[in-house]
């Protein structure tokens, strides 16, 4: 998984790029803490008010990979495992992973098929193998659920 609730990654003061919906890039100073619940609660250097806070809504925080931990034994960084192709465990190709949508205990698999999305509940009885060097997600057969 790349991010979980109770990571750290951004809770120490560090430089992240703010990509805006339309692909500008801007490098800032960050401070995180933890808020309420699953919330996080950040503050970017030179912004001072709610009006320009809010210049920046819709803007995605992106961290530098080298400022990332390692992932520990079986978890993945999201955008490792993005656009691999996805086999069930009888070798027959579904299509190639679109997304990773979070759960509220388990994240989601959005798996671009043939026949449009398809989704699987990304836990161990339906993750048969995760093979980023190998370029290859494995699932158990029947996991794959079609969407509408």
């Amino acid at each position: 998984m790349l991010h979980h609730r109770e990571g750290q990654t951004l809770f120490a003061a560090r430089s992240v790029t703010l990509v805006s919906p339309t692909g500008e890039r801007r490098t800032v100073r960050v401070v995180a803490r933890p808020g309420a619940g699953k919330r996080v609660l950040a503050r970017i250097e030179g912004i001072t008010s709610p009006e320009a806070a809010a210049t920046l809504m819709g803007w995605a925080i992106v961290v530098d990979r080298t400022e990332l931990p390692p992932a520990a034994e079986g978890e993945y960084y999201i955008h490792d495992l993005l656009d691999l192709p996805v086999f069930d465990d009888a070798g027959v190709s579904l299509g190639t992973l679109a997304d990773v949508v979070a759960g509220k205990e388990r994240d989601i698999w959005v798996i671009q098929t043939d026949a449009g999305e398809g989704f699987v509940i990304a836990s161990p009885e339906n993750v048969v193998s995760v093979d980023v060097p190998g370029r290859r997600l494995v699932v158990a057969v029947g996991a794959l659920s079609l969407g509408e």
